[in-house]
Formats: C-alpha cells, sequence, structure tokens
C-alpha cells in the first residue's frame, strides 16, 4: 500500500477590472497578497506555546475505549556486526549494527573488564576495593548489587578485581557503556520479566524510575562519580553512537483517579475534571540532574497525530509517554530530547534513523505502523503501515534495518487459513524529499511469484547486510534465502538452499561466507557454515552439533545475541557459543553440563575451503549457563562470566582455564 500524500490547494485569485465614468483611462488591477503556503505536514506534529499537546493527550483519555491493543508494551529491545573495538584484537558487544553500541551487563574497553549483576542473579561478589570502610553484609542478608572492576592482563590469561561500584538495593543494572575513561550505568526500578498483563497496561509504567550513573575511569581503580540522572519511568532500551548515549524511556503520569482506558460516561467526566486542573509537571516525566529537577520536554513539543491525515488512525486511550534522551557520554549533559503521545512497541536505531514501531491489533486489518526520527536531531522523517506484524525483543530485533537511509523490514501475518498460517512480507521505505513522509519502494512476499518460505513455514533468523538479506523460514526443512536489495524498488530472491533444521542468528563472516547458529533436526544447537558466493545457488560447508552425545541441549545465544561471541582475524575468524544439555548417564536421570564451545573459521579468504573447526570447550558449574553469559577474548586470552563462574585463561588450553581470585 504506497501512502496517500496530501495535496496544498491553491486558490485562484481572479483579477478585477473597474469600469469608470466618463473618463476612459484604463483600470489597474489590484495587488493580492498571496500567502506562502504552509509547510506539509506529516502524520506526526508537534507544535510551541497554544496548548496543543495538552489538549490532544486529555483527548486520548476522555472518550470511551471500547477496545484496546493487546500489545501496547514495550519490545525489550542491518550492516556488519561489531567483531570488536574497530580491530583492537577483543571482542565487544555483539550488536545489530556495528556503528551503534548497545548497553549490556559486561563491557571490555582492553584494559577493563567491567561486569554488572544480572537480573537472574549473578552469585559472585567482589569485596568492595573502592569504598574501605564498607563491610561485607551478614550472610542472613543478600549482598548490595555491585559493579566489579577488574584490570586485564592479556599476556598472562588473568583479570585483577581493582574497584567496586556500590548500587542502591532497590535498583538493578540494565547495562552500561564502556569507552576509555568514561563508564555509564543504567539502573532501573522496574522489572516484571518478558510477558504480563504489566506490559499492556500503563499501571505498569508507574512509579518507576531510570537512572544513569557517569564514572570517570581514568584511573580504574578510584572510579570517580562525574554525574547522576534520574527519569520518572521505564527504561523501553538504549543505544550509544559516537558521544551520544539514547536513553529511551515510557512513563505513565501518577495523577490520583486518572483513568488510563475509560470504560464510562462517569469515568470520561472524571478524567476531564483531573486534567483540567492538571499542569505539564504532573504529566510529563519528572527529570533530575545530581538532585535538580531539569524540564528538557514540553507537551505541545511532543508528537502526537495529527487527526487530518490519511493514515491517522487513533489507537485506543493510552497514558504512557516515550521520552527520547540524547546524552553526552564525555559529561553526562542532555545534548536533545523528544516525547511521544503515540502507541510505540518497538525500537530500532540505524545509522541515521530511529525507527518507531507499534503492531496494531486493535485494528481488523492489522499492520504495523513505522515512524522514522531523525537520529541526531530527533527531527520527523515520516510514517507508513505496512502490512503483518513486525515482531522484535532478542534476535527478532534483526528483522528491521537501515542503509542509506532506506529502512528495510520483514513482517509475518496470520492468514487464518490452516492449510497456508503465515504470510512472510520484506518492505523497503524511504523519505520522501518535500515532506515529511514515508512511500514504500518495494515489497517482497506479496505474491507467489515472490514468496517467502513454503506454506506454514515460521520466519527465524534473518539479517540485513549491505545490498543483501539473509532470511530463514522453518517447518520441517530450512530454507535459506538470499535476497538482492541493490535497487530498494526491486527487492528480489536470488538464492535458495534446503538443509535439516534451522538458524535463528546469522552472521555475514565474508561477502562469501554466512555463518548460522540455530538447531538441528533433532532440536540440538547447530552452527553451520554457508557458501554464498555463488548467491544464485548457497551451499552448506559443513554442520557441528553442539552436545550431539547429549539427549537435550540448546543455546541462550539463539534467542540473546549478547551470549554469542564473535572475533575477526586477518586469516581466522574466532567465536563462541554457550550451551547447557543433559540426559541419562549410567542409569541416572538426569544430568546436566554447561559449557562454552570455542570454534574457528578457517581459509574464510577461500570460501570453497573454509571450514568451522571446533577448537575446545570450556566446562562451567552445571546450571552456570543461560542468556547472562558472557565471553570476552582479547587476542590469546579468554574469559568466562557466568552465574556462577568468573574464570580466565588461554584460547589455547580451554581446558585449564581457572576461576578469577575476587578478594
Amino acid at each position: 500500500m504506497l501512502s496517500v500524500k496530501h495535496t496544498i490547494l491553491m486558490s485562484l485569485v481572479g483579477i478585477v477590472t473597474a469600469c469608470g465614468g466618463g473618463g476612459g483611462g484604463e483600470s489597474q488591477p489590484p495587488v493580492v497578497a498571496v500567502p506562502p503556503a504552509p509547510d506539509p505536514t506529516g502524520l506526526w506534529v508537534r507544535s510551541s506555546g497554544d496548548g496543543a499537546g495538552l489538549a490532544s493527550y486529555a483527548s486520548k483519555l476522555t472518550q470511551i475505549v471500547t477496545s484496546r491493543s493487546a500489545d501496547a508494551g514495550v519490545v525489550l529491545e542491518s550492516a556488519p556486526a561489531a567483531d570488536g573495538a574497530a580491530g583492537a584484537g577483543f571482542s565487544g558487544t555483539y550488536t545489530l549494527e556495528s556503528a551503534v553500541d548497545e548497553y549490556d551487563i559486561v563491557k571490555y574497553n582492553g584494559v577493563t573488564l567491567a561486569i554488572a549483576p544480572s537480573r537472574s542473579g549473578c552469585c559472585f561478589t567482589a569485596e568492595p576495593l573502592a569504598i574501605a570502610d564498607a563491610l561485607p553484609p551478614p550472610n542472613d542478608e543478600s549482598p548490595v548489587p555491585q559493579i566489579a572492576l577488574f584490570q586485564t592482563s592479556p599476556e598472562s590469561g588473568t583479570a585483577t578485581p581493582v574497584a567496586t561500584i556500590e548500587l542502591e538495593s532497590d535498583q538493578q543494572a540494565e547495562g552500561m557503556y564502556l569507552s576509555d575513561n568514561r563508564l555509564q550505568v543504567l539502573l532501573s526500578t522496574a522489572w516484571w520479566g518478558s510477558f504480563g498483563e504489566r506490559f499492556t497496561s500503563p499501571s505498569g509504567w508507574l512509579g518507576e524510575q531510570v537512572s544513569v550513573l557517569h564514572f570517570d575511569i581514568t584511573d580504574p581503580g578510584n572510579p570517580v562519580s562525574m554525574a547522576t540522572m534520574s527519569i520518572e519511568g521505564a527504561l523501553v532500551t538504549s543505544r550509544r553512537t559516537g558521544d551520544n548515549i539514547h536513553i529511551i524511556t515510557r512513563h505513565a503520569p501518577n495523577i490520583d483517579g486518572l483513568v488510563a482506558y475509560p470504560q464510562s460516561a462517569e469515568e470520561v467526566a472524571s478524567n476531564e475534571s483531573i486534567l483540567a486542573a492538571a499542569s505539564e509537571d504532573d504529566i510529563l516525566p519528572e527529570i533530575r540532574v545530581d538532585g535538580e529537577r531539569v524540564s528538557p520536554l514540553t507537551l505541545n513539543g511532543c508528537y502526537r497525530l495529527d487527526p487530518e491525515h490519511p493514515l491517522a488512525d487513533p489507537s485506543p486511550g493510552d497514558s504512557t509517554i516515550t521520552s527520547l534522551l540524547t546524552l553526552s557520554a564525555e559529561t553526562g549533559d542532555i545534548l536533545r530530547s523528544a516525547c511521544i503521545l503515540e502507541p510505540v512497541t518497538g525500537v530500532y536505531m540505524g545509522d541515521s534513523v530511529i525507527a518507531l514501531t507499534h503492531v496494531r491489533w486493535d485494528l481488523e486489518e492489522g499492520g504495523t505502523m513505522v515512524h522514522l526520527l531523525d537520529r541526531d536531531s530527533f527531527d520527523y522523517v515520516g510514517s507508513e503501515r505496512v502490512e503483518g506484524s513486525l515482531y522484535t525483543g532478542g534476535n527478532a530485533d534483526f528483522r528491521i534495518s537501515e542503509a542509506a537511509g532506506v529502512v528495510r523490514l520483514v513482517t509475518t501475518e496470520w492468514t487464518g487459513d490452516p492449510e497456508d498460517a503465515l504470510r512472510h512480507r520484506l518492505y523497503t521505505l524511504g523519505a520522501e524529499q518535500d515532506a515529511p513522509e514515508l512511500d514504500v519502494l518495494g515489497v517482497l512476499g506479496n505474491d507467489p511469484a515472490s514468496r517467502i518460505g513454503k506454506p506454514n513455514e515460521d520466519l527465524y533468523g534473518v539479517r540485513f547486510m549491505g545490498d543483501r538479506a539473509y532470511l530463514v523460514t522453518f517447518e520441517r526443512i530450512d530454507p535459506l534465502y538470499v535476497i538482492d536489495l541493490s535497487d530498494p524498488r526491486e527487492p528480489a530472491i536470488l538464492g535458495e538452499l534446503e538443509v535439516p533444521g534451522f538458524s535463528d542468528l546469522l552472521h555475514e563472516v565474508s561477502d562469501a561466507l554466512l555463518l548460522g547458529l540455530g538447531s538441528s533436526a533433532r532440536r540440538h544447537p547447530k552452527v553451520e557454515l554457508y557458501n554464498v558466493s555463488d548467491v544464485a545457488s548457497p551451499s552448506s560447508l559443513g554442520v557441528t552439533e553442539l552436545g550431539s552425545e547429549l539427549d537435550w541441549a540448546y543455546s541462550p545465544a539463539q534467542y540473546n545475541r549478547y551470549a554469542f561471541t564473535y572475533l575477526a582475524g586477518d586469516t581466522v575468524d574466532r567465536f563462541t557459543v554457550p550451551y547447557s544439555g543433559g540426559g541419562v548417564e549410567d542409569g541416572v536421570c538426569c544430568t546436566q553440563v554447561d559449557r562454552i564451545a570455542l570454534f574457528e573459521i578457517s581459509d574464510k579468504r577461500s570460501p570453497a575451503e573454509a571450514a568451522v573447526i571446533a577448537a575446545g570447550e570450556v566446562t562451567l558449574t552445571p546450571g552456570a549457563v543461560d542468556g547472562d553469559t558472557r565471553v570476552v577474548l582479547d587476542e590469546d586470552a579468554l574469559y568466562v562470566i557466568s552465574r556462577t563462574d568468573l574464570l580466565s585463561g588461554f584460547w589455547s588450553n580451554p581446558e585449564a582455564v581457572q576461576p578469577v581470585e575476587l578478594n
């Protein structure tokens, strides 16, 4: 469906001549000033100083809601993935985009290893070295959550604790950013798991707080607090680009008696009375810097729906407000801000845009709204609705990407046909030059000739890499599709390969090699290398099944990219995959093993000879492997962080890794 564009109608001004009496002279036409055409507006608008922001917000909560979205919550949380710090010889957080960093509970800069306590409960605690008079908690109390800093020695394969940063007991670390001499810690009071009613109700965003702590770690043994920011609400996601740290939060105003989804005339009247007396400070999130309240946001400046726009189809009333703040990683200062009064359930950040998405479960025709903002200014670029649902979260985040200003995304639609229940479409979207509008440039999957997947095949691994996209669908056999995106208006399937099992995570080793991590035919984790040098005829270069001797096995990296570590080298690449498995051994049920599998990709410059080679395994404490398991590689040094283990050693001798001394 192409966008319906606004048309600016200009009135024709007639030239009126006057007939004078007796003089016979020619009359001159009057000069008529034609006002300039107003700047074109898109689906989202904002203003200043006219009270429209408060009126728009109030209108959502002063009408009876007959239906509401079943998915009004956050999606917790592409160009080559980051293999490390710009070829610095060590691995970094595995990200969607190489130039866009993502917060995580483990960060490394080549000298300092920072480890935050995980949500699932990290079981090792370093002594509080940074605070000499702090005492360990009594045995019957939970340890104080803390950030642990270690100084590494890659030459000796060791790490030494040098400092800790204690956190408030009612806040948990969502993740961190780390540069040469700066550390940012993201904290939140909110945590309610991955599913539940709190995602669909504004009450889930009430009474929460996000904090951003900035530290100078020029001396890692003595971290110095530089600035502290607190934001009322819960964390949606965050990204870092250069010196900019982008924080996206959601907030519901805590106003006594306000009903988020009024169901009767009485509730509507009550909301009208409450909002008539409310101020901006009552509605907008409270933001403080070092304890002092600041006001970077205004309701008039919040993006809101233009009800006259052809795409305008108001969502059910929702009292939540999404806020975007960009902070300086060097100083912690607020550089820019924006707020949104419309539903946002997915966030993607690319090289030049921020894509804010919302699946319209409340509409009979469904679809997904896509709204684009300029990444570096928060200026509005445009909106569009596409068919199907854009699923994000975990490794499904790879279903949307941007290249040269063109947004590419893959949606899935439930058709209701039991014989062919799923339809997958790939869209390319581009911005108009003369108006804040988006165009659908191309669509793949709308007709049988361009179908993605066979009947009833679900969508698994997706990866956008430059001018190509790789897609994996699966029901019984894994078809890998290679798609050409060099012309965004004509996306086309170039080749297809069918192999057993499927891949959840795809990594482009080079233009000619693609690595897949997924499940084998018997649902064990597998890694598979593909030769895509001949895009019309991709081929498999071999499969390695993890835990093949076990009755069952799984890898958290299949759904959490941060558990996957990849370090590219000149001739050989290295990567690690954590996995857990078990079964019956000697008649005893049930044994469990937890391991880190180490792999190398050899001959990567010769696609026909390239291969995945098993380089050994690190055995962990049973039960240690989960979504918070991390591995850091620095040259030959190997550091393993899990909920029960903190180990260091060498890649060349993984069986000999040793626990890091914490005292």
